[in-house]
């Protein structure tokens, strides 16, 4: 088992720093959230609460609290009371379940947004994608936002949640940049989506979203020699719709 100690670490985040003056639950729980998704705490690593305690210059109660919000979450898998903390690990099952998931609700989201889209939601996507295409991470996760907006705020924060964990895999299990020619695939499939929206051709835009959610699962299942379970099924029911008889 890894052993990170974030305390022997340059301490460019101390309790000088704006970003985590403040020492209440909230606070911590977004700043160690964030260690989590960017890598800084590695999957299935461990790391003891008081080199956390002493890392972000907080004391230990709104640090417990934040890391049982973590554990709720599923991005810390065991809190002890006292000593250790260990990170969540990635697996095939976790990932073919988190996509599963994110195609049926993005494609929901996205099919209940296209009639409300509005001229300045056009332009924003446009512009996003074009950031999109520079690899801009933000306009990423802009992008998809805005394809939620019809939702209800249970089902958007959610996928926002989804998506995050999504990006934790994808930052792990992808060793190396993605090369130009995927990258300008992936930016197609996004035009494509927006183009969709703009005809309001709700049910395309949903098929299409589905589409480049899985696109990007089978590829990072592919990658680890991994063949997906549910989420074919999920893909199946996102895109038959109303139309969606289980079987029995």
């Amino acid at each position: 088992m890894v052993i990170v100690s974030l305390a022997s670490k340059p301490s460019s985040q101390g309790a000088s720093d704006p970003e985590i003056s403040g020492n209440g639950t909230k606070t911590v729980h977004d700043i160690l959230r964030k260690l989590v998704l960017d890598g800084t705490l590695a999957p299935g690593s461990e790391i003891t609460q008081l080199d956390l305690s002493r890392r972000l210059s907080v004391s230990r109660t709104p640090l417990r609290e934040a890391l049982r919000l973590l554990e709720r979450e599923g991005l810390v898998v065991s809190a002890g009371p006292h000593r250790s903390v260990r990170i969540s690990s990635l697996s095939m099952r976790d990932l073919d379940d988190l996509y599963a998931l994110r195609v049926m609700g993005e494609g929901l989201a996205t099919w209940l947004t296209v009639p409300m889209l509005r001229r300045e939601d056009f332009e924003q996507l446009d512009a996003d994608v074009e950031r999109i295409a520079n690899r801009d991470a933000e306009a990423h996760e802009r992008f998809h936002a805005c394809l939620r907006q019809g939702a209800s705020g249970r089902l958007r924060e959610q996928m926002a949640q989804l998506f995050d964990h999504a990006e934790r895999y994808q930052r792990v299990l992808l060793r190396q940049e993605i090369d130009d020619e995927a990258m300008e695939a992936k930016v197609d499939e996004h035009r494509r989506i927006v183009e969709a929206c703009k005809a309001r051709d709700r049910e395309r835009a949903r098929e299409l979203m589905v589409d480049h959610i899985a696109s990007t699962a089978i590829a990072l299942m592919t990658a680890e020699r991994h063949a997906p379970f549910v989420l074919p099924e999920a893909v199946a029911m996102a895109k038959a719709g109303g139309g969606f008889v289980p079987s029995a």
